[in-house]
């Protein structure tokens, strides 16, 4: 297999948000706006979206014409990439992968980011759009001290659409691993913008599920236009390997 490049990226090398998060060798991102293209899907593709509106239509081709090239770094090619009976992308053996997208700034946002199993045992990806997340949200995303926390925080409303991606971030990390549905309440978290970090600390049954993942590290970026946060987990599942990274709810 070719040695994977660090990033493919479609975007302006300052707004290249993943390739800045993921500093670990191996760990392939690919990010771009969502716009029409003249790259075709592959026919199974196309029909999984021949129904669709047209907001969905291009958050899907962007998606998996950016798997495409990101697979490609690894050494995969001529794979369409298909929704299983969990609606999670079915990815190569042997590769884990997460998708996020947004219309959270102009011409909108997908990012990629695909892995060996090698080197991590799941990973996620999540991109919000740079605006207060409605307090009447709060209850249903956040517990009490995330709450105090984001009420604390110079930007309130910033802080907490942070924790939701951070929490969404988890989750798609996890997926691969248990297969498990998560609530917002089964995971706890701490953020360090000044580092660019956050901790995920899982809570009740969470715990259960997931037993070699009870605290992780994830890493955050919030600029003008989107908040980033994104997550790798080493393949033997030991939350302190994740130190030498610091630098509804499933993937699209």
């Amino acid at each position: 297999m070719p040695t994977p490049k660090q990033s493919v990226s479609a975007l302006h090398p300052t707004r290249a948000r993943l390739a800045n998060l993921f500093q670990q060798p191996g760990i392939v991102t690919w990010e771009s706006s969502l716009v029409d293209s003249n790259e075709l899907l592959y026919p199974e593709e196309i029909a999984l979206i021949s129904g669709c509106v047209k907001k969905r239509q291009l958050e899907f081709a962007a998606s998996r014409r950016g798997a495409r090239k990101a697979l490609a770094a690894l050494g995969i090619t001529g794979f369409p990439l298909l929704p299983g009976q969990d609606r999670a992308p079915i990815w190569p053996p042997k590769v884990v992968g997460s998708i996020t997208h947004t219309e959270g700034c102009p011409g909108g946002y997908c990012g990629v980011a695909v892995a060996d199993m090698g080197l991590t045992c799941g990973l996620g990806i999540d991109a919000e759009p740079s605006l207060p997340l409605p307090p009447e949200l709060w209850p249903q995303i956040l517990d009490n001290q995330e709450q105090r926390d984001a009420l604390s925080a110079a930007r309130p409303g910033i802080q907490a659409r942070l924790v939701f991606s951070a929490k969404e971030t988890t989750y798609k990390a996890l997926y691969p691993i248990g297969r498990q549905f998560l609530e917002f309440s089964d995971v706890h978290i701490e953020t360090r913008s000044e580092e660019g970090l956050f901790f995920a600390s899982l809570v009740g049954a969470a715990m259960r599920l997931y037993p070699a993942h009870q605290r992780l590290v994830g890493r955050l970026v919030i600029d003008d236009e989107l908040i980033m946060t994104a997550m790798v987990l080493p393949p033997g599942g030991f939350p302190l390997a994740q130190e030498r990274l610091s630098m509804h709810h499933l993937p699209c």
